[in-house]
């Protein structure tokens, strides 16, 4: 799902302990969806008038335009965004989401969202029968128990280290999981066990890191081999990410392309491919690049372009790929306690002062960085996280106010010196939330020096420190963002914003609020949906009156296709399926 994770990049900073991590999910009651898998739920989408027009199916070869190469060819042991846009196409899951939704959870391999035990420690799931993985292997209980198995008795070394999601999701592997067992007492069912509740669960297992592959395939090419550059398997020189989806893993050459072809014998009929063949084209360095392959030809859809493309794009007769709700959130940090890089004690900043937040926040005109630099496809946020993440509460955001904000620094009490400020940004990156950051940092630093501070702009490589400084609390003012990796208000609020590490508060912004931690600590533990939410909603009450940071923006990236290309449907999180694609001239 994505772009390229910034998410898997901020949580391996941020978390420690995340069995942890949690949005609420679908009540046990809830009617089980009469949509056979994400394929099916397309047909209801409804995403465009060409939508119907792709029911025919032409077959042909699809070009796409990665926004990168993957990492590894086994889905369990990435956390990138290229490796995930291909590998949806090919693994299914428990679970996964209706098209073009960020959070409509609906099963797929299981044959209806589970029953969850009250104490909300114990998930059954009933399969789907007749399902052949791309090898020809049965799919049953047993092969989703080997899967879980696998996973959670990953060894310390290469595989620990690349299975982040796991990692994140369970609070560590072996004995460390919070999952403590899975069990399959017939071909059809699937108990899972945990140790203490966890609301994240059922949204969290959408990601194609958690796709079901075939046992006999990950032991035929020794798939747990280290180190992973001589792992057949992770390498994509087997029988690589053999799952059950509606296309087959065929060929991967580093740094140029990864091709995935039709799969003749999936299970679900009524929605299988309708292409022969997907090129996904790897070596497009940049939006130019991919704006340019799509007006000659060499590819039929761009993962993403830049906003400032799009005027042009669309003048080359190009259609735009409309991903509707967000689900990111760009935002301006301020710690309040800089730690040193070179160790030492933390120093205060006068981001401490509540008033000094307060002006910062409504000094900031963000509809006039949404005109500028989105293209219109962005929002002002009106929370920590977007507005279809669940557990979402629309907050009394302080508005763009130069009064207000000059009021706020006054009392605020700042000598002359002090209102001599660093302000961050990353340089040679591009992200969905941030598209151009000089730019955006230029616009900040004027705002700020509009009602007194005077600003001194500041950057580093997003490769080459920028990330680690941010995260490790080295920063004082500075800017940042997260693409969510599911969207649950635990993956913003706890994940990339307030979540405590060993005891103590976030280093990206210090905000020492012992009451927030407790309260998401009890919502990660929280035996139903309503419970959870209900918690998540007080700490962004919370938040709100205390603006720890300042929430800048939510984005929904945009790309392009060609006119030929009918039946895409986009989706905030950038989890798009391609087996409702066909080619039409």
């Amino acid at each position: 799902m994505l772009r390229a994770r910034t998410g898997s990049l901020l949580a391996a900073a941020a978390i420690v302990f995340a069995a942890c991590g949690g949005s609420a999910t679908p009540s046990p009651s809830a009617a089980p969806s009469q949509q056979a898998s994400p394929s099916a739920a397309a047909a209801s989408a409804a995403p465009s008038p060409s939508a119907a027009a792709s029911a025919a199916g032409t077959g042909g070869t699809l070009v796409v335009g990665l926004d990168g190469d993957m990492v590894f060819a086994d889905p369990s042991l990435v956390s990138d965004g290229n490796s995930l846009y291909v590998a949806n196409q090919v693994v299914e899951g428990l679970v996964g989401l209706t098209p073009g939704t960020i959070g409509d959870v609906i099963p797929v391999l299981a044959a209806s969202l589970p029953k969850i035990s009250a104490d909300g420690k114990t998930y059954t799931f009933t399969l789907r029968t007749g399902i052949k993985f791309h090898d020809g292997s049965d799919f049953n209980a047993a092969a989703v128990k080997f899967n879980y198995d696998r996973w959670k008795a990953y060894a310390k070394g290469d595989l620990q280290d690349n299975a982040y999601y796991y990692g994140a999701v369970f609070g560590g592997f072996g004995d460390a999981s919070n999952l403590a067992s899975v069990d399959a007492p017939d071909a059809t069912t699937v108990v899972f066990n945990f140790k203490t509740p966890q609301s994240n669960f059922l949204v969290s297992q959408t990601l194609a890191v958690f796709g079901i592959q075939s046992p006999t395939a990950l032991q035929k090419d020794k798939a747990d081999t280290t180190p992973l550059k001589d792992n057949k398997y992770a390498q994509g020189q087997g029988e690589s990410m053999v799952g059950t989806g509606p296309f087959m893993f065929k060929d991967w050459v580093t740094g140029d392309h990864v091709t995935v072809v039709k799969n003749p014998n999936y299970w679900d009929t009524a929605h299988a491919a309708q292409l022969d063949q997907i090129t996904f084209q790897a070596n497009l360095k940049d939006s130019t690049a991919k704006l340019q392959a799509l007006q000659a030809g060499g590819i039929d859809l761009a993962e993403t372009i830049s906003p400032a493309d799009v005027a042009t794009a669309k003048s080359s007769g190009l259609q735009i790929v409309d991903r509707g709700q967000s689900c990111n959130t760009g935002y301006l940090g301020m710690n309040q306690s800089l730690q040193s890089a070179s160790g030492g004690a933390a120093t205060p900043t006068i981001y401490a002062n509540k008033d000094v937040r307060f002006a910062v926040a409504e000094a900031l005109n963000k509809q006039g960085y949404i005109d500028a630099f989105y293209a219109g496809a962005a929002k002002a946020p009106q929370s920590w996280l977007p507005a279809g993440t669940t557990g979402y509460k629309a907050e009394n955001m302080p508005a763009f106010d130069v009064n207000a904000a000059k009021a706020s620094l006054a009392k605020a009490g700042l000598s002359a010196d002090k209102l001599k400020i660093d302000l961050y940004y990353p340089s040679n990156v591009v992200r969905p939330y941030m598209p151009d950051p000089k730019s955006l940092a230029q616009a900040i630093a004027g705002d700020l020096q509009a009602i007194g501070f005077t600003v001194a702009l500041k950057t580093e490589d997003w490769h080459g420190g920028y990330v680690s400084h941010a995260t490790g609390g080295n920063f004082p003012l500075f800017l940042f963002g997260w693409t969510c990796d599911w969207a649950g208000a635990d993956n913003f609020l706890y994940t990339a914003w307030f979540g405590w590490q060993n005891g103590k508060p976030n280093l990206q912004f210090g905000w020492n609020n012992p009451q927030v931690n407790t309260l998401m600590t009890q919502a990660l533990q929280a035996t139903s949906p309503d419970a959870a939410n209900a918690l998540w909603a007080q700490v962004q009450d919370l938040a709100v009156q205390d603006m720890p940071t300042v929430p800048i923006v939510n984005s929904t990236p945009p790309g392009a296709y060609v006119s030929k290309v009918h039946g895409f449907v986009g989706a905030g999180n950038q989890t798009e399926l391609f087996n409702s694609v066909s080619i039409q001239p």
